[in-house]
């Protein structure tokens, strides 16, 4: 029985990595920290390192990649001598899923915000969660 369940739960899982896998992947952060601030950000993988960028506020910095068994792309943002990390995608917090085929981020002040789904009764809207506080 405990055999069936692990094979069932494998199964969804390799076939969830599968759908997904080699998918092209947008991910956009933009400034939201506030008009005259510039922000740096640095973003990475485990694999691969993208150039470094200063935004204006409300000014964004996008890329693209495909899909891998493992990805994941965190950024560091920068601003009035402080620094904050975000994991930009990762496939294992299944972010091909909510985000689609794009991630929208803002770095505010008190946080980083993702677009997703909302959902409201019967219908739904995409707005900005908050998914990291500082």
């Amino acid at each position: 029985m405990i055999l069936l369940i692990m094979m069932t739960t494998f199964n969804k899982q390799s076939s969830y990595f599968a759908e997904a896998l080699f998918e092209e992947q947008m991910v956009q952060v933009s400034n939201g920290v506030g008009p005259g601030t510039t922000m740096k950000i640095y973003c990475k993988s485990g694999d691969e390192e993208l150039p470094v960028k200063y935004l204006g506020f409300n000014e964004y910095y996008q890329f693209s990649f495909r899909i891998l068994w493992r990805t994941m792309y965190w950024c560091n943002m920068y601003w009035d001598n402080k620094i904050h990390s975000i994991k930009a995608f990762d496939v294992d917090r299944r972010d091909n899923e909510l985000c689609q085929s794009m991630c929208f981020w803002k770095i505010k002040r008190d946080g980083a915000y993702l677009m997703r789904e909302l959902d409201h009764g019967n219908s739904s809207r995409r707005g900005y969660v908050k998914l990291y506080s500082w």
